[in-house]
């Protein structure tokens, strides 16, 4: 480990990193996503995609159990041997990579066309990603320290948005199984891919203060999300109705629209900020796990170092997505690929440390 190998995080910065990691700027088109194909059922396909993270849940904490003190990096290379294991690693490295500039990249699209029109794309980033990399670069503590203060913003700013339910209508929900359970597996394999992220625990289960803990925390983390999700769903439909929330490109914007505040314009302009600050948070969770995972498997070069090396980086990837719908398709094509690489890849790992017990895997 880097100069953090001593540093610990209590069980509940444990848990808000790993909220953090699964909520992002994809709950403001969740439901259009989700409603296109399980319609007034979409909540039950967001209640039913939680058993991916929970699976990643239950392996994470048996390979904890095996190796509390060796994230997955260190186990692939002694379940895959040196060579292979590295090229795997680099693999895993790339998903949190992708995943960071497609959250920053759609964080982008929002900003410049509903709150700062006058702002180029670039200069989102280079503003954004200052706080970000700087916390990234204090280290793991610094990361523990801001997800459990800003955890608390981050629920309120779903909140903010149930007043709209007095609006609505049960009848857009109804009625209960009408997709047909066909659709409803359909739309889970789509939640699904919004609830990759959760990986980010094998990389940073060493350093729970308690080991014993780690079930606990992965399962509140993912009941957590899964509410969020299905809450957050159950809302907009049940506001806006199914047909409308699929022409929205963010339909969880209306439901800020919809808001009526004495003195305020528009609700938009307050809750954009805050629903920011909880994509920041999600960010800076992905930046911190690229850089300290290139440290471990280039350690001749610091996770500092590695901070201020990926800002440029970051930019430039970022850049290529050059519109929302392109961002979304790039999100649901290699999403895909990641997540089935993923799943083999802490599956195989599970496996081999089982039937070779541990003890006789090679040490590396």
């Amino acid at each position: 480990m880097n100069k953090d190998k001593n540093v610990f995080l209590t069980p509940i910065q444990f848990t808000t990193i790993m909220t953090s990691a699964l909520i992002g700027g994809v709950l403001l088109y969740l439901p259009s996503e989700i409603a296109a194909i399980s319609k007034q059922d979409s909540w039950l396909s967001c209640l039913l995609g939680s058993l991916y993270p929970m699976y990643i849940v239950i392996i994470a904490n048996y390979t904890c159990k095996k190796f509390p003190r060796d994230n997955i990096l260190k186990l692939s290379k002694k379940c895959f041997g040196k060579i292979c294991g590295t090229i795997l690693n680099f693999i895993f490295i790339s998903f949190f990579l992708y995943a960071l500039t497609t959250e920053l990249s759609g964080f982008s699209f929002v900003y410049t066309v509903y709150s700062t029109p006058f702002l180029k794309r670039y200069q989102v980033f280079l503003i954004t990603l200052i706080p970000i990399a700087f916390i990234s670069y204090k280290g793991i503590k610094t990361l523990g320290r801001f997800h459990e203060v800003g955890f608390v913003i981050a629920i309120f700013s779903i909140f903010l948005l149930l007043p709209v339910i007095k609006y609505g209508s049960i009848l857009n929900l109804m009625p209960v199984f009408g997709s047909g359970f066909t659709n409803i597996i359909k739309g889970s394999k789509e939640t699904v891919l919004n609830y990759a992220g959760m990986e980010m625990i094998f990389l940073i289960y060493p350093f729970l203060q308690d080991s014993k803990k780690l079930l606990k925390c992965g399962i509140v983390a993912t009941a957590i999300t899964t509410s969020i999700f299905t809450l957050v769903v159950l809302a907009t439909i049940f506001y806006l109705g199914v047909e409308t929330t699929q022409t929205y490109l963010y339909p969880v914007l209306s439901l800020a629209d919809s808001i009526n505040v004495p003195i305020i314009n528009s609700f938009r302009f307050i809750f954009i900020p805050i629903w920011a600050f909880v994509v920041i948070k999600c960010i800076s969770t992905y930046y911190f796990a690229v850089s300290y995972a290139l440290n471990q498997s280039i350690k001749k070069i610091s996770s500092q170092n590695f901070t201020l090396l990926l800002y440029p980086l970051i930019i430039i990837i970022s850049l290529l997505y050059n519109n929302t719908t392109m961002q979304r398709d790039y999100t649901n094509k290699l999403g895909s690929i990641y997540l089935i690489f993923n799943l083999l890849f802490i599956s195989a790992i599970a496996i081999i440390i089982h039937f070779k017990k541990g003890d006789n895997i090679e040490k590396v």
